[in-house]
């Protein structure tokens, strides 16, 4: 059970429940104070209506007794039979339970009582003016609170109910107060870590006056934070960027310059320059696409994009690439799938991708790719996975080759010529469309990268949705 409202909700519930039963049983359990009190104030009228029957039976007889017992019967709701000595009833034909209770007063000569599921008996020995022995026995509606402890249970469901359903209620209302502010942090917190910078909980929250309330306020406290940092370093990283744009170009002439005026011996030296200036251009031109992706929240330019010419104009332009390293590109797989978003941005997406595959892969071997179209329901994506025949990648760091400038092996990823950010900026596009990005390690051998994309109509893509992408 995950659902902390749930959670909280059900305990308190049973909480209360189990209060309600315990104060019964507890009641039920010790029956003997009731019992004693209600015995206590029954015996004195049981004796007082013995003594009245008997007087009128031994001046007046049967009738007299008969009319007496009567109109106790209307007045009071007693039905009341009288013995003699030897437990004969004197009027009427009183039940099995009146004779057996009259029997046993006789026998130890005291008052005694019963309860039953219906009904309370009552028998009291009495003796009237001639010196007779007599025994009145009382059949009388059960009390309320005796009716306590010989519960009817069939009408036991309509008393628990309303109590149980206030107390659901209750701890409902409860349960709702203390993890609604909860539920509101959370998805402020999925938000912020989609790439919304803007995600706050819900203000009114942080005014509570409790520890939520203080948590909401220091958490809204962190994001605003986290937004001044991370908008603050994109900045930099955009200004900076552009700033070392002026003495690149400066720079590229000055060397033409120095070619013209230099002799053969510094052709060497001078095309070295020339190739490290253009690696620094090239560096600068994607820092400056991760921080426009970083800041963007929906796609520029959102067009039908027929993603199988996509993919093999890719495959065309990276295989001229690959013939120089004895290596081939290949397309297996191609199911026409088509995506909304911008083309360019796909392109420089699965681009990367099949250029950094074609970097690490084996002589000899081909770099594949396949492009598949999968639906669920009303929902579809295409999958691009790009798999090549190189060394890999060690597990624990698969989660980490889509972060700019991240390598894995420094030496042998700047022999091979990367800047460590073309997986980050794929990373960033595919998201930016509402899609994920993974990679892993194929069987036998390589890696694979696997790019999913939705298929749909033409939409602007939140960042929670591309989150949950």
């Amino acid at each position: 059970m995950r659902s902390l409202f749930l959670k909280i909700f059900l305990w308190f519930w049973l909480m209360m429940v189990l209060i309600n039963l315990a104060s019964f049983v507890a009641f039920v359990l010790q029956p003997e104070i009731v019992v004693s009190r209600w015995q206590s104030a029954t015996s004195n009228a049981l004796a007082l209506y013995a003594q009245q029957a008997i007087e009128l039976y031994d001046k007046s007889g049967q009738p007299a007794l008969a009319d007496f017992l009567h109109r106790l019967d209307r007045s009071a709701d007693i039905r009341a039979y009288l013995f003699d000595a030897n437990g004969q009833s004197l009027h009427a034909n009183p039940p099995l339970d009146a004779r057996e209770l009259a029997h046993r007063a006789l026998s130890k000569n005291e008052q005694q009582f019963e309860i039953h599921s219906s009904n309370a008996f009552g028998a009291t020995v009495a003796i009237g003016p001639s010196g007779t022995k007599y025994v009145l026995v009382a059949v009388m509606p059960r009390p309320r609170r005796i009716g306590a402890l010989f519960p009817d249970f069939r009408s036991q469901p309509e008393r628990w109910i309303l109590p149980i359903i206030i107390s659901g209620l209750i701890c409902y209302l409860l349960a709702r107060y203390l993890t609604r502010p909860i539920l509101q942090l959370r998805t402020a917190t999925r938000q912020l870590a989609a790439g919304d910078l803007s995600a706050r909980a819900a203000p009114a929250v942080s005014r509570r006056r409790d520890e939520i309330g203080d948590l909401v306020a220091d958490f809204n406290q962190m994001a605003e934070r986290i937004e001044a940092l991370l908008t603050s370093q994109r900045q930099l990283i955009s200004d900076i960027s552009h700033e070392l744009r002026s003495p690149l170009a400066r720079l590229s002439v000055a060397l033409e310059l120095a070619r013209k005026k230099a002799g053969s011996e510094a052709a060497g030296p001078l095309d070295r320059i020339e190739m490290e200036g253009e690696r620094l251009n090239e560096m600068i031109g994607k820092l400056l696409t991760i921080a426009r992706l970083e800041s963007a929240t929906e796609v520029p330019q959102s067009d039908v994009v027929h993603l199988s010419e996509l993919v093999k104009e890719t495959a065309d332009d990276a295989s001229f690439e690959a013939r120089s390293r004895n290596c081939d590109v290949r397309l297996v797989e191609d199911s026409g799938c088509t995506a909304v978003g911008s083309s360019d941005l796909l392109r420089s997406a699965i681009e990367n991708v099949v250029r950094n595959a074609v970097r690490y892969t084996a002589e000899g071997t081909a770099v594949e790719i396949s492009l598949s179209c999968h639906r669920n329901g009303d929902r579809g994506w295409a999958v691009i996975k790009v798999r090549d025949h190189g060394p890999g990648v060690p597990d624990k760091e698969l989660g980490n080759v889509f972060q700019p400038f991240y390598r894995v092996e420094n030496a042998r990823e700047r022999q091979k010529g990367g800047t460590g950010l073309g997986l980050a900026i794929t990373d960033r596009a595919i998201r930016l469309h509402g899609g994920t990005v993974k990679a892993s390690n194929a069987e036998g051998g390589g890696l694979e990268v696997e790019m999913r994309l939705p298929l749909g109509e033409s939409r602007t893509v939140s960042p929670t949705e591309r989150a949950a992408g």
